[in-house]
């Protein structure tokens, strides 16, 4: 089980979570919506392999909600923080979707595919409150189908929390909105792909509505050193297929 740590920046309480193990660390920074424990399956897939690191985004999970302050530097400066915590001075980033974006400045190069905008569509107009732990789980069965019954106990564990006798969301519908609506340029987003100096390995789910085949191998092309991994997934590679993913990053950053 990891551990959950926490400080707060400017403000804002950022809730993090570490698991043991060899050096480098990886630091993982989940997609909009989520949350640290989000990582639990490939954390186990990890297996002491790599110590491992992932905050709830400010907004997300147990972490503060505040007014404002979701762009990209922002969620930046608050993974540094939490580096800066720990005493870790260099670590091997792991991005899922937003998390991804972040780690190089919103570097999606294309305007949001048709699966971004069912997911945005998703996240804003999903119910606020639901009676108990069956409806929830019904809901998240219906709207993204085909997951293992460990992922959706994940989700109901980590996703939501109780209120008044149902469950609510833990993400804050205010900062998501914030955060859909601050994108970057187009233009800005590859030049910080083509930024990228170190070893880039950018991985995308085969049955994917998010990525697709196309502007993942662009970004391959852009980056001074990047390898492409194509798997046999939906958009949540961590949870489609951890032990796959896991063992790319221990081998990529090993």
């Amino acid at each position: 089980m990891p551990t959950r740590g926490a400080l707060t920046r400017k403000g804002t309480e950022l809730v993090y979570w570490t698991w043991p193990g060899a050096s480098p660390p990886a630091l993982l920074l989940h997609g909009i919506g989520n949350y640290g424990r989000y990582w639990d399956l490939f954390a186990d897939a990890i297996a002491g392999r790599l110590q491992l690191v992932a905050p709830d985004a400010r907004g997300h999970g147990e972490s503060g909600r505040p007014a404002d302050g979701y762009a990209p530097a922002d969620f930046g400066a608050d993974a540094l923080a939490i580096l800066d915590r720990l005493g870790i001075e260099r670590a091997v980033l792991v991005g899922h979707s937003m998390g991804g974006l972040h780690s190089i400045v919103d570097a999606s190069p294309e305007p949001l595919p048709r699966g971004a905008e069912r997911a945005q569509r998703l996240l804003t107009g999903r119910p606020a409150r639901f009676a108990d732990r069956r409806a929830a789980r019904a809901y998240l069965e219906r709207t993204s189908p085909g997951y293992s019954d460990a992922v959706y106990e994940n989700r109901l564990a980590f996703a939501f929390r109780e209120e008044d006798g149902g469950l609510v969301w833990r993400s804050d519908p205010a900062a998501l909105k914030r955060i859909m609506s601050g994108r970057m340029p187009a233009e800005d987003r590859w030049d910080a792909l083509a930024g990228i100096a170190c070893p880039t390995l950018v991985v995308r789910g085969t049955r994917s509505n998010v990525l697709s085949e196309d502007v993942a191998r662009r970004m391959v092309q852009s980056l001074a050193d990047g390898r492409l991994m194509e798997l046999d997934a939906g958009h949540n590679v961590p949870l489609d297929r951890p032990r796959e993913l896991a063992d790319a990053t221990v081998a990529l950053a090993t």
